[in-house]
């Protein structure tokens, strides 16, 4: 086994201590609150939004069509901005939002039950949960690299070759398969 194996081994089983301690009520509040709250509200916005802005899309439109009715300066502008997609995605956010926080404060209070079968409940899916979190990130990591391509990825696989959890055909799958963009610049360069 090599280093990064033990370091993948050694944030398995962190992920599990730590998972377990806290409970999936708390990695759940934690990973959906603050920053993390906005980013996920950000990227679900964009999913639901953009899978849902067909429906709504003849009442946008119409909407577009009143403001552009309007024969002044501020209205004018406010058209070319595509104001009424601009309102539809924050009232997307905002709902999506209220409804994390809902979903948020129902799954923290029944993690606190005092029942023995939801507080093993609770560590054993925090653990799961935590887990799954960290390697995402690796695996994030693995694809951003992978992405950067040229040099930098070769020497990672590399680094990752012969590692006793077979880390360096994870990153081959990861890794996309077209160019990167910075292969694609330094390639226009030259």
């Amino acid at each position: 086994m090599i280093a990064v194996d033990w370091v993948l081994l050694g944030l398995v089983v962190g992920g599990l201590a730590l998972g377990s301690l806290f409970g999936f009520g708390g990695i759940f509040k934690f990973f959906t609150t603050g920053v993390f709250g906005i980013i996920i509200s950000v990227v679900v916005c964009f999913l639901i939004g953009s899978a849902f802005y067909g429906t709504f899309e003849p009442l946008l439109d119409k909407l577009q069509e009143a403001i552009v009715a309007n024969d002044n300066w501020f209205c004018a502008f406010i058209g070319k901005l595509n104001i009424q997609v601009i309102l539809y995605y924050v009232i997307m956010f905002v709902i999506v939002w209220l409804l994390r926080f809902i979903v948020v404060k129902i799954i923290k209070s029944i993690s606190q039950s005092e029942s023995k079968g939801i507080k093993i409940a609770n560590r054993l899916l925090g653990a799961i949960f935590l887990v799954a979190i960290l390697l995402l990130v690796c695996f994030f990591i693995f694809f951003i690299i992978g992405w950067v391509g040229g040099e930098t990825a070769d020497n990672f696989r590399e680094y990752l070759a012969g590692g006793a959890l077979r880390l360096d055909r994870l990153f081959d799958f990861l890794s996309p398969k077209t160019e990167s963009p910075t292969a694609i610049l330094i390639n226009s360069v030259l």
